[in-house]
């Protein structure tokens, strides 16, 4: 899955709809979330646009590049983000050098626009909801840390997701779930670490599925993560065990179908986000 991120130079255009440039501050701030978030390392996606974006007039009489350049009305500061974000990404390249995978295109706008994302909760919306549609285990694996980048996932986590019943069935459910936990559950941690069976209450009630831990388990419920350390000045690969013992249980109460997850660890993610150990079966 490759998501091709296509910025729409009308956005930047002065109408009588739109301020000029120099008004819209937000609407730069809310961008540049966007250009960070695909920047991210686990995304590293570019944005693409048409030389065209240089000479649209986005002041009267101002062309982005004169704008760009200290032209017309604006903060020095938006002048510098827009510059650096468009530098580092690439004009639309021809079709024969694309490489050869199933492509999904994501319209980004300065400022609201029609069929076009504006801000990154909308972008991250819109991964998910393509995440969602994905009709194949290893697609889905190879695609979903893109769509939870305050998450880490279990080496080999592909192995049980195989194993999923109606997988195409399930991938919406799955998708909500790991979003809530990417979004919240270090957070809940942070705030109800010494009371976790209220963090597991809260989880409950924004999914309104059941989570539970398994204390009983506990052994069954070792998983291991990938994570870098430095040794000797040089980064090595290196791999630590967590226990994943909390546990959402997807469709309803007595599903074997589960996502088993602990809040936070030190040492993978560094402490900033949730750790998922299993998606699929209970392990035991």
């Amino acid at each position: 899955m490759q998501v091709i991120n296509s910025l729409i130079e009308d956005s930047f255009a002065y109408t009588g709809e739109k301020e000029n440039i120099g008004m819209r501050r937000d609407e730069i701030g809310d961008l540049m979330e966007i250009v960070a978030y695909c920047q991210d390392e686990a995304v590293k996606e570019p944005m693409e646009y048409q030389d065209t974006l240089w000479e649209i007039y986005v002041q009267e009489g101002i062309t982005f590049t004169d704008w760009l350049y200290g032209g017309g009305i604006g903060n020095d500061e938006d002048r510098r983000r827009l510059m650096e974000a468009l530098s580092k990404k690439e004009m639309v390249q021809a079709e024969i050098n694309r490489p050869i995978m199933e492509e999904r295109n994501i319209q980004i706008a300065l400022g609201e626009f029609p069929q076009a994302v504006s801000n990154v909760k909308e972008y991250i919306k819109e991964r998910r909801e393509i995440l969602s549609s994905l009709k194949n285990a290893a697609d889905y694996e190879s695609f979903m840390q893109s769509c939870f980048i305050n998450s880490c996932f279990a080496v080999g986590i592909l192995s049980e997701m195989k194993r999923i019943h109606n997988f195409p069935e399930r991938a919406k459910e799955i998708t909500k779930a790991l979003g809530v936990l990417n979004d919240e559950a270090i957070t809940l941690y942070q705030q109800y670490s010494h009371s976790l069976e209220e963090a597991m209450h809260i989880l409950s009630a924004h999914l309104q599925r059941e989570c539970t831990p398994d204390p009983k388990h506990a052994k069954d419920l070792i998983f291991s993560f990938a994570y870098s350390e430095q040794v000797e000045g040089n980064m090595v690969a290196a791999i630590k065990d967590i226990e994943c013992s909390p546990h959402l249980k997807l469709i309803h109460p007595g599903s074997n179908l589960r996502i088993y997850f602990y809040w936070c660890d030190a040492v993978i993610g560094e402490g900033k986000k949730v750790l998922v150990g299993r998606i699929g079966r209970h392990p035991y």
